[in-house]
């Protein structure tokens, strides 16, 4: 895979966003580090509440069967996906801190030479309520 690539990422709420999600796509950077496919990228929006330009810088790492992406800016925390496990960090937002905990019941990984693709089911809850079950789809691939 090049080092320079398109990262899209498509994230369903069940119980709340019905079928269309939320999907960005952002360029980023790719490197293979003792066997971890690490990709940095940053997304770029206006808050709403600020009307201010925000940044989150974005670091996923994707080893075998588990899925790490680190949020830093404008949000800040660490989401871990691996199959039958349960995750537990603190989503940090301008307004607040929220305990926020994975319940992962799916990780799919499939490589190719110039594209991963991933897909992700997990059961969302924030201060100990259920929100939602959800839905990650993720696809890194190289740019020319």
């Amino acid at each position: 895979m090049n080092n320079n690539v398109l990262v899209t990422v498509h994230g369903l709420q069940h119980e709340i966003d019905d079928k269309e999600g939320i999907q960005t796509k952002q360029t980023g950077n790719y490197r293979l580090v003792a066997g971890k496919h690490i990709i940095s990228y940053k997304e770029y929006f206006k808050d709403e509440n600020t009307g201010k330009d925000a940044i989150i810088s974005n670091l996923l790492k994707i080893s075998d069967d588990t899925v790490t992406l680190t949020k830093r800016g404008a949000t800040n925390t660490e989401m871990t996906f691996k199959k039958g496990k349960t995750h537990t960090a603190f989503y940090e937002t301008p307004f607040g801190s929220m305990q926020m905990r994975l319940d992962t019941t799916r990780v799919d990984i499939n490589e190719e030479n110039d594209k991963i693709e991933i897909s992700i089911d997990y059961g969302l809850d924030m201060n100990y309520s259920h929100v939602s079950d959800c839905t990650i789809n993720m696809i890194i691939e190289s740019l020319d």
